[in-house]
């Protein structure tokens, strides 16, 4: 635990009196629960607080309390504080990233390990499951616990470690996780809400994925290259890596979604041994050792190319340069 920048961050959040949050653009369960876990913290000590988001939020979490006051168009105005939760980088907030300079401190909260450290305060632990999992430290400093706070957080670390698969779960995680409970959670009901939303046409459009696997000739790399991939409002994404990691013998899982004919969405996916945030890093995207991504300018073909060659190398104990 960074202590020093821990304990930046509670002189801030004590001293300072209006407060701007924000998260990375298609938010997700753990930029937003933590959002609004820490709205919550805020405003029960007596803050001026507001959360302006790039996107709006998506329906599966509308569950979340107080979800409604996420603004995704802001009035002029000053802060005396910007945190900016779970976003590796200042320009992944969007249209936001203009905001942040009306702050006179940005306090970067967050726990990807691709962390550019862009703020006046940079707290990051990238060995931590979520950012709702620093959240909760702040909450137990505060003292200020209660049901719906407990909510937001239990629901970003329940997304962010993959249901409480991934290999960044550990002790801790469950040690939080049993006193979030305490507050008369429902696990799973937060679960169905979540992830039991697919109708007939998804699960389709998945089996013709998973028809269309490709791999390397010493299977370490499973892969599906996707000429159109279907906008809903269940993102299919978490869905067809858990099926591809039912396959025994493969280390990296992508995924190639075309956005055009000269851009191309890349989801990185591994188990234990391979750090996907090289991968990603190398060509200008990040995120976590285990799951990461990044958007090339190029097309499907050519980027599955470049992908999957620099992975065969990496995966074979070549370590590229990186690029000048």
């Amino acid at each position: 635990m960074h202590k020093r920048e821990l304990k930046r961050t509670i002189e801030k959040i004590k001293k300072a009196k209006k407060f701007l949050l924000t998260a990375h653009m298609n938010p997700e369960g753990d930029s937003l629960g933590s959002q609004l876990a820490m709205y919550l913290l805020l405003k029960k000590l007596k803050k001026q607080v507001v959360i302006y988001n790039h996107d709006p939020v998506p329906n599966i979490y509308s569950f979340l309390p107080y979800s409604r006051i996420i603004k995704n168009e802001l009035n002029n105005g000053s802060f005396d504080v910007a945190m900016v939760m779970d976003s590796s980088d200042s320009t992944r907030t969007g249209k936001v990233k203009d905001a942040l300079a009306r702050a006179d401190c940005i306090v970067n909260i967050d726990h990807h390990i691709s962390n550019t450290y862009f703020g006046d305060i940079n707290w990051v632990e990238p060995w931590l499951g979520s950012t709702s999992q620093m959240v909760h430290v702040l909450c137990e400093k505060f003292k200020v616990m209660d049901k719906n706070i407990a909510l937001c957080i239990y629901t970003g670390i329940f997304t962010d470690t993959g249901n409480f698969t991934y290999s960044n779960v550990d002790a801790e995680t469950h040690r939080i996780v049993a006193q979030l409970m305490k507050y008369n959670l429902h696990p799973h009901k937060i679960y169905e809400g979540i992830h039991s939303l697919c109708l007939p046409s998804d699960l389709k459009f998945m089996g013709k994925i998973i028809s269309s696997l490709k791999f390397d000739p010493q299977r370490k790399i499973c892969w599906a290259t996707i000429t159109k991939w279907e906008k809903n409002e269940y993102d299919l994404t978490e869905v067809v890596f858990s099926i591809m990691r039912l396959l025994k013998e493969p280390e990296v899982f992508v995924l190639f979604k075309k956005i055009d004919s000269h851009r191309t969405r890349v989801n990185l996916r591994s188990r234990s041994r391979i750090d996907v945030n090289r991968v990603a890093k190398f060509f200008g995207g990040g995120g976590h050792k285990r799951a990461s991504g990044t958007t090339m300018d190029s097309s499907l073909e050519a980027t599955e190319k470049k992908i999957i060659s620099f992975i065969k190398r990496y995966t074979n104990g070549f370590k590229p340069k990186k690029k000048s």
